[in-house]
Parts: structure tokens; C-alpha cells; sequence
């Protein structure tokens, strides 16, 4: 019999429930220390909130909990709020979009 165990950086929890709860409750935190201004909008930052909720999603599946669902919806919606109100862009995309404008003039 294999039992399943909830980990996230170092840390083990006994129950999906706990881990979600804690990992959400954590982004949830870094977010509205970014938004006050406490910390920077920095790609490193936002990391922090994705890595928790990738891992989330990881442990979800296909199927989130209807009890967290709206929570972690509205922290990806945060998050893709705030990288879109940095001016970080992909180096890739970056060069793309340089591209483009040099063709245009």
C-alpha cells in the first residue's frame, strides 16, 4: 500500500486540504505584499505565487476543489494582473517585438 505524501519545498503536510490551504494562503500574502508596495513587482517575486499554485494544480489534476476554486482562480487572476502591470517582457518576445517595430519605420 502506497501512501501519498503532500510536500512543497521541504515542508510535508497530512492532508491535500492542509497544504492547499496553506500554499494558497501564502500567494495570497505575497500578492498583497507586491500590490502594497512592500515588495517589488519583480519577476522573482511573482514566482513565488506561481510555483505555489502550479504545484496546486499539479496535486488537482484536471479536477480543482469546489471549496477553493474561486481562491485559486482569483489568484491566478492576480498574478496575470500584476505581470501584465510589469514592463518585464520574455527575452524571446523581447526581440520579437523589436522586430517588428524596426520593420514598421
Amino acid at each position: 500500500m502506497s501512501i501519498v505524501k503532500f510536500s512543497f519545498e521541504n515542508r510535508e503536510f497530512p492532508s491535500l486540504e492542509e497544504m492547499t490551504d496553506v500554499l494558497l494562503h501564502e500567494a495570497n500574502e505575497q500578492i498583497i505584499r507586491i500590490d502594497m508596495g512592500n515588495m517589488a513587482n519583480t519577476s522573482d517575486n511573482r514566482n513565488y505565487v506561481k510555483w505555489r499554485l502550479l504545484h496546486l494544480q499539479y496535486y488537482f489534476g484536471n479536477v480543482t476543489p469546489m471549496k477553493v476554486k474561486s481562491t485559486y482562480n482569483s489568484l491566478w487572476s492576480q498574478l496575470y494582473r500584476l505581470e501584465h502591470q510589469d514592463e518585464y517582457r520574455h527575452p524571446y518576445l523581447k526581440k520579437l517585438l523589436e522586430k517588428v517595430q524596426h520593420a514598421n519605420l
